[in-house]
């Protein structure tokens, strides 16, 4: 075989080393285990969400919540990417009204030898408006840590994410009312897929 020949196999092997390197190293989601899933992705509130302002001023709306989205190529090799289309809150208490401004990207981190996986948000912003007051804030992330998702083998049915994150107060016409920070919390059943696995 000449030398040519030799070099052009040499370079189509390392070729396929690096692409099945690639496959083995990507983070997806699978839906039903073992198949991967890259469509529409929902869930809901089981009980509250929670914005629970850091301030001292008892700013804390509690609201029924919604998350869709898709999957997206964001997150190919590194985690699972998707791309928030709606972020509702409604019936929120304390005479708070919340708008998702921004829904942002969400990406799913797996957590090595489990199928469950941490959760970070990038580009939200959420405004916080309340009736009686009229403070109004604004809330956003950077690729924030925001909770942890607990897949279909943990909880044995519907994968979950409880929410655990910090946003910061990035505007509003309230300011300094509003505090640096509120803490989100809640738990989100996953709807859409029935099943969720984190697979890396």
């Amino acid at each position: 075989m000449d030398r040519l020949k030799m070099l052009g196999l040499i370079a189509l092997a390392a070729t396929a080393v690096m692409a099945f390197a690639a496959t083995a190293s990507a983070t997806t989601a699978t839906s039903p285990k073992g198949t991967v899933y890259t469509s529409t992705v929902t869930a809901s509130t089981e009980g509250h969400a929670i914005l629970h302002d850091k301030s001292g001023l008892g700013i804390t709306p509690e609201c029924n919540g919604t998350l869709a989205g898709s999957i997206a190529e964001d997150g190919v090799g590194k985690a699972i990417g998707i791309k928030v289309t709606t972020l509702g809150w409604s019936n929120c208490t304390n005479n708070w009204a919340l708008t998702t401004l921004k829904a942002g990207l969400v990406q799913i981190h797996s957590v090595s030898g489990s199928e469950n996986g941490t959760v970070t948000s990038t580009g939200l912003e959420v405004t916080g408006k309340q009736s009686t007051t009229g403070l109004h804030c604004i809330w956003s992330t950077n690729v924030t840590d925001i909770g942890f998702l607990t897949s279909s083998t943990s909880t044995g049915g519907n994968a979950t994410i409880d929410m655990s994150g910090t946003l910061k107060r990035t505007g509003g016409s309230s300011g300094i009312f509003c505090g640096e920070e509120a803490s989100w919390t809640g738990s989100y059943k996953i709807t859409t897929p029935t099943t969720f696995y984190v697979d890396a």
